[in-house]
């Protein structure tokens, strides 16, 4: 584990499923695809693909989903189907645990009550782990010499750049690229001046490229030049690109959460939309994407369901939690 990851205590949560929890946590390490990834396809998998995961033998003992656009839908609202849905899942013995790129704000006191769940989530590309009790178990910093370059790299090519310290989330100055980050109810932004004197200060975790989706288009080529092989690129939403530490990923998060549960991914279900939920939908047993979700993510899935506005992870549920259990929302 790097210097700049911090671990911290044991998991309660474990308890209501009945694991036996491990003495030993590594750092998330590069997991092969299963044999029923390997050769994942581009195209939307058929209706009786569908069919015939949702009548085996595979039971999901846990689920973990994105959260914009998938989880809520368009308007980020957690509609009464989907809380039916998980609510159904908890009662079913198989917990739901977010998985999201986002930061801890004011969209967690609004969404999480109602998720029906003890367990830990999983926040910021996997980058910090938060137990309902014990509070952060797991964090990790984006190194100093990643971040000055990051800082760098958006004043020389003209983008705004917003810095994510868990709970805040820190700008040289606001505008109107930044504060898109309020609709999805992230922390409001600060505006606090030139971010190469909060390096070493502030825990910042990772850093976003903002500016319209066509120039962060234009301009990715040039990030991927300048940090390949020591951070991390993706996106999770058109117009942001974003900085992580090298081998960062939810997907990177979520295996470290379930080594500490002592859970098999094969027994998981994933559910997501975006670039930066394929590492996810890879290592879980059975990867679904939402009808909405973009291509990376459609080509990692098993399966796909509806769309976010459609209620997916309400069908997902349904489909692969619920009915091989001779249950029904």
């Amino acid at each position: 584990m790097s210097p700049s990851s911090v671990m911290v205590g044991r998991l309660d949560a474990a308890i209501c499923l009945n694991i036996n929890l491990p003495t030993h946590f590594p750092f998330p390490r590069q997991r092969p695809l299963a044999p029923h990834l390997a050769q994942q396809q581009q195209q939307q998998p058929s209706s009786s693909k569908l069919n015939a995961l949702s009548t085996n033998n595979r039971e999901i003992d846990l689920i973990f989903t994105d959260v914009d656009g998938t989880l809520l839908n368009s308007k980020q609202e957690l509609t009464s189907k989907v809380e039916l849905a998980v609510s159904a899942a908890a009662a079913a013995g198989v917990p739901l645990v977010v998985a999201t790129g986002k930061a801890l704000g004011p969209w967690t006191d609004r969404i999480l009550p109602r998720l029906d769940t003890r367990m830990p989530q999983i926040f910021i590309q996997g980058l910090l782990v938060r137990d309902y009790e014990e509070g952060i178990i797991y964090q990790r910093l984006l190194e100093e010499e990643i971040l000055q370059e990051a800082i760098d790299f958006a004043e020389e090519h003209n983008l705004s750049l917003t810095a994510y310290c868990g709970d805040r989330i820190v700008c040289k100055t606001r505008d109107e690229h930044t504060d898109r980050l309020i609709f999805y109810g992230e922390p409001t932004p600060e505006g606090i001046g030139p971010l190469h004197s909060q390096i070493g200060v502030l825990p910042i975790m990772k850093v976003i490229f903002m500016a319209p989706e066509e120039r962060i288009t234009a301009i990715r080529p040039a990030a991927e030049r300048t940090f390949s092989g020591r951070a991390a690129l993706t996106t999770a939403i058109p117009g942001m690109l974003e900085v992580l530490p090298s081998g960062a990923s939810k997907g990177a998060g979520v295996e470290w959460l379930l080594e500490r549960l002592g859970i098999d991914p094969e027994r998981c279900m994933g559910i997501g939309d975006g670039e930066n939920d394929v590492e996810m939908l890879r290592l879980c047993g059975l990867g679904v994407a939402v009808g909405n979700a973009g291509a990376a993510a459609r080509a990692a899935a098993d399966v796909m369901v509806a769309s976010n506005d459609e209620d997916g992870v309400a069908e997902a549920i349904g489909e692969f939690v619920l009915k091989p259990r001779g249950l029904s929302l």
